[in-house]
């Protein structure tokens, strides 16, 4: 059976749309793929429906045009791929007034009966990328396959777009690290990808991102991470709607896998909701009905075929109608029964290992984070000046203090398993931490404050040196955790959760 994997819907304005821009854009798409990856020359003619050139065996190409009431175009492509999978394009156009109406639809089937993944990767059809680079409409809204910059200035009617009730398509909004770098995701690869089925938005600094949070409070964005904003948002949403992918997880993960598991996760909502045009399907419906409506008129005229025969011929293509509808009604549960398992994510959108994210955990404040990892983190020993440090604690993002306190736990994990072998700060990096963990502070901040960063462990005063920063600016958009490793029990000390210790930039 095969299995709906990507549609999209749009129009293109104009009321010429169709011949300047849609016909000869997918003309070009059939004979240039023929041509570079087929080594063949086929084309196709969609304003007369013909097929230049043999396809290659395995091949289906089939053009069907309908001029009732208006002109609306077929096209059916389907090729085999690589490790006994089938490719099905199935594109449907249609000619009004003002617009061209674009329904494009993916399906992969395989040709073997083999229980094993099939490694494929699913992306926007090139010729919906080409298109897309114009302004098309998606309902009411102008949209194009590019990257919108976010600035301070804009965040306001950032806002207004994500609360739009005519909006159609998701928003993807990436942020850059606290620092002021980019994040690691490729915002014009994802545009790419995800042409024709969301908005990909770029914030251009850190204050950005820090105003964005100021507005919609934990359903903000920061520090390198990407969230989805679902159409119908409102500041009010469970953080469960509207899936946050940290920059530590997308360490994890790398950026390719990352990439792939945000744009999975929008083509199998938009398969999922996806609805034929009206407009399409109307003309294709009353041009059917006119072309049985003369075949049975010629077979009465020629009286070679009688009524039995044509009301046998009928009740047959009726039973194959309904066999179609049956599988599509399974492909449909077997659809819905995935979007339960989407919506079932907290705030991380996939895991890397498979295991529970940790993120399944919610703490409304730095204390509770710190609480929340005293129960699931055996690997870290929290100071009693930790937990007191945490309690003063008015870091607006609590979740990520839990996050980070997590991965550290991972780490210790295998830390200790090697005996304190490794370099733990490497690790701590290539976990998720990056840029955002040390393990020392300056011989300034030594010298004048050294008193902040050194705590009583086993009954002696230790410097502290080791920290991991969490975002900038002000102690409600940054802190730091400040540890102490301890190769021979094998854990991570935890001596300071809260405000950035005093140093030469503070």
């Amino acid at each position: 059976m095969a299995r709906f994997v990507y549609g999209c819907r749009f129009d293109v304005p104009g009321d010429a749309a169709w011949s300047t821009t849609v016909r000869p854009r997918y003309e070009c798409w059939i004979s240039d793929r023929y041509r570079r990856a087929f080594e063949t020359t086929v084309s196709a003619d969609l304003s007369t429906g013909e097929i230049n050139g043999v396809p290659p065996e395995g091949h289906v190409l089939a053009i069907r045009r309908h001029e009732v009431d208006g002109l609306a175009t077929e096209l059916e492509w389907s090729f085999p791929g690589e490790h006994g999978l089938v490719w099905r394009n199935l594109v449907r156009t249609a000619q009004f007034s003002d617009r061209c109406a674009v329904e494009h639809r993916v399906e992969i089937g395989s040709t073997e009966y083999l229980v094993s993944p099939a490694g494929y990767s699913v992306g926007a059809p090139a010729v919906v990328r080409i298109i897309c680079q114009q302004d098309v409409l998606v309902g009411d809204m102008r949209v194009r396959a590019t990257v919108y910059p976010l600035a301070r200035d804009s965040v306001d009617e950032f806002v207004g777009l994500l609360e739009a009730e005519q909006r159609r398509l998701p928003v993807v909004l990436l942020t850059p690290f606290a620092n002021g770098e980019p994040g690691d995701l490729d915002a014009r690869a994802l545009a790419d990808h995800l042409a024709g089925l969301a908005i990909v938005t770029e914030a251009d600094t850190p204050e950005t991102t820090r105003a964005l949070s100021e507005r919609l409070g934990r359903l903000g964005c920061f520090d390198g991470g990407v969230r989805v904003y679902w159409p119908g948002f409102r500041r009010r949403d469970d953080l469960r709607r509207h899936p946050l992918m940290l920059s530590s997880r997308i360490s994890i993960l790398g950026r390719e896998h990352a990439e792939r598991t945000l744009e999975r996760l929008i083509f199998s909502v938009a398969a999922f909701r996806f609805t034929p045009d009206a407009g399409i399907g109307a003309i294709i419906a009353k041009s059917q009905a006119v072309a049985r409506a003369e075949r049975a008129q010629e077979a009465v005229g020629h009286g070679d075929v009688g009524w039995e025969e044509y009301a046998l011929e009928m009740s047959e293509k009726l039973d194959a109608a309904v066999v179609d509808l049956e599988t599509l009604k399974a492909e449909n549960e077997n659809l819905r029964a995935n979007q339960n398992v989407l919506f079932a994510f907290s705030e991380q959108v996939e895991s890397a290992d498979g295991e529970d994210a940790p993120t399944e955990r919610q703490p409304t404040s730095v204390s509770e984070a710190v609480g929340f990892a005293i129960d699931d983190c055996p690997r870290l020993f929290f100071l009693d000046n930790s937990r007191s440090s945490a309690e003063a604690s008015p870091f607006k993002r609590p979740g990520e203090v839990y996050e980070v306190l997590s991965i550290m736990n991972k780490v210790a994990d295998v830390w200790a398993r090697n005996q304190g072998g490794g370099d733990l700060r490497q690790m701590l990096i290539e976990a998720g931490l990056g840029k955002r963990v040390s393990n020392f502070i300056s011989q300034t901040s030594k010298g004048k404050w050294g008193e902040q960063y050194t705590f009583t462990y086993e009954n002696e005063r230790h410097l502290f040196e080791w920290h991991v920063t969490l975002g900038a600016g002000s102690a409600d958009t940054c802190a730091s955790i400040h540890f102490l490793p301890d190769q021979v029990r094998g854990k991570l000390v935890i001596g300071h959760v809260g405000r950035h210790l005093t140093n030469t930039r503070s």
